[in-house]
């Protein structure tokens, strides 16, 4: 079964100047596990497809279904992470970290010790105390994630996650948000512009055209190992290959 289906989603907007068709007919599926990126020109509505999916703003036309029934009304299993970490600078990390959970309620003695065996595990324990300005880039997004995976999601939507960091830091970063998440058994999809971080992290790219933007292919990637990181993904030679044909593809977006 599949768990997260777009199909036939079209977007255009109503702007002073007329009507702008911002999505076209996009369709693509996504099943338990997958980590799914969203790469395509600058403007073409990988942010929007995002932003569909979680139901900040609803199609012109087309369905989203979650496990074949429509998506509608409380979408719980969903988790946002954001470009920016958006902790709050005068809370410390624990109180960032349960901040979801006070609010909806469920800050059970059983969540409070799953959150503590995530800080420990993730490196964060002793940081609990620590304010924001006090970590780093890449502790503050593991810190974000974290809080989003307080409220168990079931689908993690990834909005440029890492690209607020310095390339050196975003590599690790990338690294230690991938084994996150694969470790927690969730799903992903990520919108990203850097060709080398939707490779060696996804189990598939979904490639979009210029606008008004449709599905351009999908790509299935396939490394000699499932096991591989991130960072040792990049040492395989798929890992060219794969970099080459999506640049081609998206050269000929702008022609």
């Amino acid at each position: 079964m599949n768990l997260l289906t777009l199909e036939n989603i079209s977007m255009r907007y109503h702007t002073p100047s007329g009507v702008v068709d911002a999505l076209k007919n996009i369709t693509f599926s996504i099943y338990k596990g997958d980590f799914i990126s969203l790469i395509g020109p600058s403007g073409c509505g990988k942010s929007t497809i995002l932003n569909l999916i979680s139901g900040l703003i609803y199609p012109s036309s087309g369905k989203i279904l979650y496990k074949d029934k429509p998506l509608v009304g409380n979408r719980e299993m969903l988790g946002y992470m954001f470009q920016k970490d958006h902790l709050f600078e005068w809370l410390t990390v624990w109180d960032n970290v349960i901040l979801g959970l006070k609010i909806k309620k469920k800050l059970t003695i059983e969540n409070k010790e799953k959150i503590e065996k995530m800080l420990s595990l993730y490196g964060l324990s002793k940081f609990k105390k620590s304010y924001p300005s006090q970590l780093s880039g890449g502790m503050r997004q593991r810190v974000s994630l974290i809080r989003t995976l307080a409220l168990d999601p079931e689908i993690l939507l990834l909005d440029e996650p890492f690209s607020a960091l310095d390339y050196q830091t975003r590599l690790k970063v990338c690294d230690e948000i991938f084994h996150i998440i694969k470790n927690e058994n969730k799903t992903a999809i990520m919108v990203t512009h850097d060709i080398s971080e939707a490779i060696s992290t996804s189990s598939k790219i979904v490639m979009l055209s210029k606008r008004p933007s449709s599905v351009k292919e999908i790509i299935n990637l396939e490394f000699s190992s499932s096991e591989l990181s991130p960072l040792q993904r990049r040492e395989e030679h798929e890992f060219r290959d794969y970099f080459n044909r999506v640049w081609k593809e998206l050269d000929h977006n702008d022609e």
